[in-house]
């Protein structure tokens, strides 16, 4: 058993930690999962046997990346409690851990079906006008559902003659990183904007907001559930969706698309804002696995 509160605990040990506020915050629901589910089994005794059962309740009750990396919160929180005197010993030493998945769990969206996704928007319509915007952002510049509800109207710069978006990106604590807009991007999003009428606006104002056909436009930003549940609507609208299309596969088109267009590894690391260029690879495995596929060559 721990030797102090499971509060007092996780705070020492995220205090301990070298990492950004974003990984914090993650690692602090990592915890507060293990806990919510540990509770819920009668706190049962803090053994490696009890902890298989998480691990494996977290496969399968978790997307892969996320019950990765909370175990791996879980695992460095109980070594930490072993170094401080909290614990006699580290209940994971031993288990095999999660295997990060190989590829992709979600897929991109072929030409076709992104023509189809932009003509299920009805963009004579507010609503439809910032989705449109909103769809086109993450397609033509790969961003994640979490960067579009980040997005602030101050966002939007102009640097050497282009129009490019600031972007609060995954794991990061400030807006260090940018997209170029490319033409339709642009229009697209200005036409959102005259249209809710963001001249005036605040800098500090949310780039996508809720619209109610009763009052117009608020204040509220956009939460990641509403994008992705809009995103869910469109692709249902268009026949597309399945269980592997979901909006993170917007992201993954621009990617896929990019290196499709003869970007190389390292201005698709770029583009997409992967920390590691492995993520990168990945799609170019994919791209070349299906491009030229070594089982054409098998002859009988």
């Amino acid at each position: 058993m721990l030797g102090a509160p499971w509060p007092e605990a996780v705070e020492r040990f995220l205090q301990s930690l070298d990492v950004s506020a974003s990984t914090a915050r993650t690692y602090r629901e990592a915890l507060k999962s293990f806990v919510r589910w540990w509770e819920a089994q009668s706190a049962p005794p803090l053994d490696p046997e009890t902890l298989k059962r998480y691990r494996d309740w977290l496969k399968a009750h978790r997307a892969a990346n996320t019950a990765l990396t909370y175990w791996a919160a879980l695992r460095r929180f109980f070594a930490f409690a072993v170094a401080e005197g909290l614990m006699d010993r580290d209940p994971t030493v031993g288990i095999k851990g999660l295997r990060r998945p190989r590829g992709h769990l979600r897929r991109d969206l072929t030409r076709p079906e992104l023509r189809a996704l932009f003509a299920a928007i009805d963009t004579s319509t507010p609503l439809g006008k910032r989705d449109f915007a909103m769809v086109t952002l993450m397609v033509r510049g790969g961003l994640r559902v979490i960067e579009v509800h980040r997005a602030n109207v101050g966002d939007l710069e102009a640097r050497h003659g282009r129009k490019i978006l600031r972007v609060w990106g995954k794991g990061r604590d400030a807006r260090d990183e940018f997209v170029v807009l490319t033409e339709p991007a642009e229009r697209a999003l200005l036409d959102y904007l005259a249209c809710r009428g963001a001249e005036g606006l605040r800098p500090d104002a949310p780039l996508f907001v809720r619209y109610s056909p009763l009052h117009g436009w608020t204040d509220e930003r956009l939460s990641t559930r509403h994008i992705r549940r809009r995103i869910t609507m469109y692709m249902q609208k268009a026949g597309i969706k399945t269980a592997k299309t979901t909006a993170h596969s917007l992201r993954h088109s621009f990617v896929t698309l990019a290196i499709e267009g003869g970007a190389s590894l390292l201005e698709a690391q770029t583009a997409a804002r992967h920390r590691s260029i492995q993520t990168t690879l990945i799609y170019f495995h994919e791209h070349g696995r299906l491009e030229n596929p070594v089982e054409d060559r098998i002859e009988i």
